[in-house]
């Protein structure tokens, strides 16, 4: 069984809270890190809980503002918190990898040219029904996919880099959001046929659907020194506090856009599109209702 050494990063990174951190500061940090890590383990193993070993180590080390002192630091006169947030930042920057660069690069110029093209279709009254237009619009959308996957999957200065089956998701939810919108243009620029609209109205629905879901089931990617500075202006917040709550709200997200979709394909069969259309706008009221209420549930 691996030992939990989350309450140690937790009180390591409260002691150096508003430090001028140095390269000599930080290495000591991370030796620090690992002897306490170390120290807490040991204490795991003999069956103490992780959170009062951390405490244990942290007490058996002794003084951390003196050991920062020793090496240059000042804990007692703190930096302000937006100089100690600047420092931290610069402490932690990451450059990104060249190879991304260059791939972000030209999937931003390809998209910028099938934007331009799909544009310029809607603008010289071409037939957006064709399926050359449509094709534009599958590029688009596909190119957009392709640059969120791939900038989710970066390690930045404040997140560590998103697993490729998740951040996969979130790309093809950016598509499917994209197809969406360049489908309903073609719609209501041209009056194209009213299938186009549909398939606008369920890519954009299905992509609305993943990213909520994608958002509330979101585990904690951000680094241990940009938790620290949150923790500084913490506002309750219910979904982070209560991970059943987010899993429950996620649950009864995709049950009221189902509902929602399969009335909008009723109404729309049985009465047209000029009624079918509310049914989404019940699903909209009901979906705000929901979160309203489990976001800022009353407390006992």
């Amino acid at each position: 069984m691996n030992a939990d050494h989350s309450d140690i990063h937790r009180l390591l990174d409260e002691a150096f809270t508003g430090v001028a951190m140095t390269p000599e500061l930080q290495d000591l940090k991370e030796e620090l890190r690992g002897n306490l890590a170390a120290r807490s383990g040991e204490l795991q193993a003999k069956g103490m809980d992780a959170s009062k070993a951390a405490r244990t180590a942290v007490a058996e080390l002794g003084d951390i503002p003196q050991l920062i002192a020793s090496v240059g630091g000042d804990a007692r006169h703190p930096l302000s918190p937006g100089a100690a947030a600047a420092e931290a930042a610069r402490l932690h920057r990451v450059r990104p990898k060249s190879g991304f660069v260059v791939r972000a690069s030209v999937l931003s110029v390809a998209i910028l040219a099938t934007a331009f093209h799909v544009v310029l279709d809607l603008v010289q009254q071409r037939s957006t029904s064709t399926l050359d237009a449509q094709l534009w619009a599958v590029g688009f959308a596909v190119l957009i996919a392709a640059l969120v996957t791939d900038s989710l999957h970066q390690e930045t200065a404040q997140h560590y880099p998103m697993p490729v089956p998740r951040s996969i998701r979130w790309g093809a939810a950016s598509g499917f959001l994209a197809a969406g919108v360049a489908y309903g243009s073609f719609f209501f620029w041209h009056g194209a046929p009213l299938a186009l609209l549909a398939a606008a109205i369920i890519l954009t629905l299905a992509a609305v659907m993943a990213m909520i879901a994608l958002g509330v089931t979101q585990t904690n990617r951000l680094k241990p020194w940009v938790l620290a500075q949150n923790r500084q202006y913490e506002i309750d917040d219910r979904f982070s506090k209560d991970p059943i709550a987010a899993a429950r709200f996620g649950l009864y997200t995709v049950i009221i856009w189902i509902v929602a979709i399969a009335l909008f394909v009723v109404l729309s069969i049985a009465v047209g599109f000029i009624w079918s259309w509310l049914a989404l706008v019940a699903g909209l009221v009901v979906f705000f209702l929901v979160l309203s209420r489990m976001l800022f549930a009353p407390t006992k």
